[in-house]
């Protein structure tokens, strides 16, 4: 009973704390709205804000515990000036959050108030990234910041891989700063933003007009239009009269414009002008509070007399709702947990430092840190999703759908997450992952095209591209000049046929006009007309321009039409083949020092295997060398006389005739080839020997042949510039001793043309650098990426070699021309051979003694078995066992007497039984016998 009561005392506790609770929530609390309500978007957001405060204060009035939201509506009419005077009228009403404002530019001026007076303030719209800074503690949003949208461009960008972008914007802080952004997300993908074009917020479609065609007059087609709603669809219209949205052309919008796009049907010039558009939006999932707001909403636009609520809301209204819904659940937990709202008067201002204005008497939310903590810390699900904010008050995640406008609507192709980047999967499925292959689905570009742009072209009404032509006094092959029918300059050549070819190819057309650097007379520097591109008196250069690190450091080089290197060029001279020492130059000093080395090593081996068996290889010491020497040696001709008497010998001979067979043959081939086909040779062999040299060197004048040989410390005065082919042979047939030079280094190009015409000089050495050749353009042209593409098609379909074999095949000096390199044989031709012989001799070396081995020791053993005694045993044992390998050596000198020989010296035995000549049939023939041939040993 006892346990009863006290329950029912502590009920009665707890229910009247709660009655105390709710006793001391206010009435009402005071929040107020900034938005410009003349607009259309400022209307439309009122009548969201309006939904979400019925919804708490009558659907829902036990959120607050009864307590009622006040709204306070101000007008900024997108005007700093405007917007901040509202603001100020607002903050004096003592309101404890603010939902607005609507504009970036707006929105800048009133985030300081509201970090003066501690005041949170909840923009449903205002995308400008600066906001995020920590200067402005109190700004909160639920729109995504521009600094994630443009990142979303930017993958756009990086899908279709276009390079340079033009960018359209206001010159505010909503424009600025929004494109300021898109530039550096652009760099992590390799593109750029080329120009800018800021528009005057208060430009008129005259103004418009004008900026549209200057930039009809760049290559770039690829626009990204960062504007507000009104000023984005004039400049549309505009550029749709100005035939800019035809096919080419490729136009991407940001939220503010496509926001609007899903309810223009009712203007149908504005339909008609931003089709084939994509652009950026913020993703909003389905869910049952999105589609009891969608019928809600439907409902209030049927009954509203303006004809400003279209049927169709856009992000940006759900925004707005869910930012009460947010104030809501902030005060809710400061009233839970704090209390009621105080205000106090700031201290601390002077008169004299304006302590007087009105704006320094707003008074300051004294709990306002406090409330800020709790809109941080705030999540739920609301019609726009999840509303979560980090700690910068911007929202916790960001997506976008990719949408593209055809017909009288937009359609969705792809959507970007920060974590997945652009991607055809909808965020928040199993197949949302982060993937190197990023894609979107097939997009309708303006002018109804379906294959992706280009991006970039050169206008039909811009000027021609001037292109700078080398203008020398030799190789004419390659770039040369003659006057046309109307005497007009025609150019001509190798290296101008591969660039009006690859022309053909481009999928626009490039109007262009040719320009000689150079008097003729003398090769111009290649590196000053490279800087003429740089310094843009050029827009591109045509010619033989060799791609080196330097120059490609300051202009952008298409792929290489054709290979290059240097090489080096000398005379050609008389082979010395009748010196006492010809016949050795076949082979290298250590191919004749291991061929003599195997020699000796097969005739030791042959002696080895035949000394037992065959009379030949046995006899005085003297005798047996001089045999073995013979023996090897002989081979070479083929015309050993001693005959072999071993299987395992007749193996390693059969192996050693074949290796010798080849030896003679290659060289006497090779031998023949000196004395009568190969008798010329170079007179330099190779780069490093002619560096190491003190001959003069020729090089073509302006080319960068003279800074390479001066990076491999060659005096410059050994450098000799020449400019023509006739003054290349003319400094080689002079020598260095009459003024001339030993050798030239040039390009291989260059030198194969050379050659095919001058058959009395030659290429020493191998090609010592690898290059190429290509067209110059300006940094970042986006043409030279075209050209080589077209380059590339050139190549593969053959008509890169066709050009090449019209201007560069015309003559022929036969095999002369061929590259002369060293024609002695050396080892590495022969090694195989060597190791089978080598190998093969081992192997019967090894099988050969196993088997003296093997016999010897059943020899012992039968003479252990016929005279050991218990009285000697220990004795015998050790000292057969000392003496084990002399025996072994004495038994393998021994000869072995033919069985015809042993049989007819048995004969002649008068005595002797039958057991004793078994013995001597079964021992050693040494001269010891019986049971004394241990001891003996």
């Amino acid at each position: 009973m006892g346990a009863v009561v006290f329950r029912l005392a502590l009920l009665l506790v707890v229910v009247l704390g709660s009655l105390s609770d709710l006793a001391e929530w206010p009435a009402s609390v005071k929040i107020g709205t900034l938005l410009a309500l003349n607009s259309t978007a400022g209307h439309t957001g009122m009548v969201a804000i309006q939904m979400a405060v019925d919804d708490i204060n009558i659907r829902n009035s036990s959120f607050l515990n009864g307590t009622k939201l006040e709204i306070i509506t101000a007008n900024s009419n997108c005007s700093a000036f405007q917007g901040a005077a509202s603001a100020m009228r607002l903050f004096e009403q003592n309101v404890v959050a603010i939902a607005g404002p609507q504009a970036s530019v707006v929105a800048h001026f009133v985030a300081h108030m509201a970090a003066a007076t501690q005041v949170p303030l909840v923009s449903a719209s205002a995308t400008d990234p600066t906001l995020s800074e920590y200067q402005f503690p109190f700004f909160l949003r639920l729109a995504r910041s521009d600094r994630m949208q443009m990142e979303a461009v930017a993958g756009i960008i990086s899908v279709y891989g276009w390079r340079e972008v033009v960018a359209i914007y206001s010159d505010d802080d909503f424009g600025t700063n929004g494109v300021d952004t898109l530039g550096d997300a652009l760099v992590g993908f390799g593109a750029s933003i080329v120009f800018k074009a800021a528009l005057d917020p208060a430009i008129d479609r005259t103004g418009i007009s004008k900026i549209l065609a200057g930039l009809a007059q760049m290559g770039t087609r690829i626009f990204v239009v960062h504007l507000q709603p009104a000023m984005g669809l004039t400049l549309f219209s505009e550029a749709y009269l100005l035939r800019m949205l035809d096919k080419g052309y490729v136009w991407i919008a940001t939220e503010a414009i496509i926001s609007t796009l899903d309810t223009i049907y009712l203007e149908s010039n504005y339909v008609q002008a931003t089709q084939g558009v994509i652009g950026t939006r913020s993703y909003v999932p389905k869910s049952p509070q999105l589609e009891a707001f969608a019928t809600r909403w439907k409902k209030i636009a049927e009954e509203d007399g303006s004809g400003l609520i279209y049927s169709q809301y856009n992000a940006y209204d759900l925004y707005a709702y869910d930012s009460i819904w947010m104030i809501a659940y902030a005060v809710r937990k400061f009233l839970l947990n704090r209390g009621n709202f105080s205000f106090v008067s700031p201290t601390g201002f002077q008169a004299n430092s304006g302590g007087g204005s009105d704006l320094a008497k707003l008074k300051i939310l004294l709990e306002g840190q406090a409330l800020l903590q709790d809109f941080l810390e705030t999540s739920f699900e609301g019609v726009s999703g999840l509303v979560q904010l980090d700690k910068r008050g911007d929202p916790s995640d960001s997506a976008f759908q990719i949408v593209n406008m055809v017909g009288k609507g937009l359609r969705t192709v792809g959507y970007w997450t920060n974590a997945t980047g652009c991607s055809t999967v909808e965020p928040g499925t199993n197949g949302s992952i982060k993937s190197d292959e990023q894609k979107l689905e097939d997009v309708i570009w303006p002018g109804g095209a379906v294959r992706v742009p280009r991006g970039w072209m050169v206008p039909k009404n811009g000027r021609p591209l001037v292109i700078g032509v080398p203008n020398k006094q030799g190789y004419k092959e390659f770039v040369d000049t003659a006057l046309g029918p109307d005497n007009a300059t025609v150019f001509h050549g190798f290296c101008i046929d591969v660039f009006q070819a690859a022309l053909s190819y481009l999928p626009y057309t490039v109007p262009y006009s040719f320009q000689l650097y150079g008097n003729g007379t003398s090769t111009p520097s290649y590196d000053e007309l490279v800087q003429k591109v740089v310094n843009k008196e050029y827009d591109a250069v045509v010619g033989d321009i060799t791609i080196t690190t330097k120059r490609a450091k300051i202009v952008d080089f298409t792929q290489p039409y054709t290979t290059s290197g240097l090489v080096v060029v000398v005379p050609l001279k008389k082979g010395a083949t009748n010196h006492a020492w010809a016949f050795m130059r076949p082979f290298t000093p250590a191919m004749w020092f291991t061929t003599g080395a195997f020699f000796l090593f097969t005739g030791v081996v042959m002696w080895l295997l035949e000394h037992k068996k065959n009379r030949d290889f046995r006899g005085r010491p003297k005798k047996q060398v001089v045999t073995t020497l013979w023996f090897s040696f002989s081979t070479l001709f083929f015309a050993q006389r001693e005959d072999v008497k071993s299987t395992l010998g007749r193996a390693v001979l059969i192996i050693w005739l074949f290796v010798v067979l080849i030896i003679n043959s290659s060289y006497t081939a090779s031998l023949t080839s000196i004395l009568t086909v190969q008798q010329l040779m170079p007179t330099i062999q190779n780069i490093a020997g002619l560096v190491a040299s003190n001959v003069p060197i020729g090089y073509q004048a302006g080319s960068f042949v003279e800074e390479y040989l001066l990076q491999l410390n060659v005096p410059r005065d050994r450098l000799v510039p020449l400019d023509s082919l006739s003054a290349y042979t003319a400094a080689l047939q002079k020598g260095p001793k009459s003024g001339g030079v030993g050798a030239i280094v040039d390009e291989l190009p260059y030198v194969q043309l050379f050659l095919s015409s001058e058959c009395d000089f030659t290429i020493a050495g191998q090609q010592f650098t690898k290059s190429g050749w290509g067209f110059a353009f300006q940094k970042g042209s986006q043409l030279a990426i075209d050209m080589s593409t077209a380059i590339l098609t050139l190549a593969e379909n053959g008509e890169l070699q066709r050009i090449h074999d019209t201007w560069l095949n015309g003559y022929d000096c036969g095999s002369q021309k061929v590259q002369i390199d060293s024609n002695e044989l050396g080892l590495g031709t022969f090694w195989g051979l060597f190791l089978i012989t080598g190998t093969a001799s081992i192997i019967c070396l090894f099988v050969y003694y196993t088997k003296m081995l093997l016999r010897y020791r059943r020899i012992l053993k039968a003479q252990k078995e016929e005279c050991s005694s218990p009285d000697n045993s220990i004795q015998d044992n050790s000292r057969r066992s000392s003496s084990f390998l002399r025996s072994f050596v004495t038994y393998v000198e021994e000869s072995e007497v033919p069985k015809k020989h042993r049989n007819s010296s048995l004969k002649k035995k008068e005595g002797g039984g039958t057991g004793s000549s078994r013995r001597e049939e079964d021992r050693s023939p040494d001269t010891n016998s019986g049971c004394s041939s241990s001891e003996a040993a």
